[in-house]
């Protein structure tokens, strides 16, 4: 087990010590599912097209992801502001 914080732009950082007991590599595909309003899991995928992926995990619920496209144009905007600053 490990104590694994939220970053910037939502993303997870996996221990290295998980990472080789799982063999993961960069570009390895996983689906997220929430279990409830305190978990969520993760599974490992095999590598697979987007297509098969998307007849072995159908979707079967809209997805309002409005939110979070407004979050990475504020986050993307706010590094601009942050490089533009630092080049100053």
């Amino acid at each position: 087990m490990a104590i694994i914080r939220l970053q910037r732009r939502g993303m997870l950082t996996i221990p290295r010590e998980i990472r080789r007991n799982l063999q993961l590599h960069e570009g390895q595909p996983m689906v997220v599912r929430v279990q409830d309003d305190r978990h969520m899991v993760i599974e490992i995928l095999p590598a697979l097209s987007p297509d098969d992926l998307f007849t072995r995990y159908p979707i079967h619920e809209s997805i309002d992801d409005t939110h979070w496209h407004n979050d990475m144009a504020d986050a993307m905007t706010a590094d601009q502001e942050r490089e533009d600053e630092d080049r100053a």
